[in-house]
């Protein structure tokens, strides 16, 4: 599973896809979130990314991605992302592990 919450004090847009699906375009509100389940392929390679537009900046960033987030995320199978005023936050457990900043 993946959350990604929106910590920024105004509305952000994502489109989060894999290889075969195409979760769609979303726009968060200050403090909501998004999120989806799914099952790892058979080929281990499981990977959706997203691109986030922010009055702040925007990017496109790898979300989950197996070989990285397999044991990263937290004991729930649950991977948490914040949108920042800075970039996009990654979470292992309870600590910040990873930032993606804005292009």
């Amino acid at each position: 599973h993946v959350e990604i919450t929106n910590e920024q004090a105004s509305d952000i847009t994502i489109h989060c896809k894999s290889k075969d699906d195409d979760l769609g375009i979303h726009v968060i509100s200050t403090d909501k979130s998004f999120g989806w389940g799914f099952r790892r392929n058979i080929w281990e390679s499981t990977l959706f990314f997203c691109g986030f537009t922010t009055p702040k900046g925007r990017g496109v960033y790898d979300i989950y991605k197996l070989s990285r987030d397999l044991h990263r995320c937290n004991p729930n199978n649950t991977c948490y992302w914040d949108v920042t005023d800075d970039g996009v936050h990654g979470y292992n457990g309870d600590k910040m592990d990873i930032l993606f900043q804005w292009q």
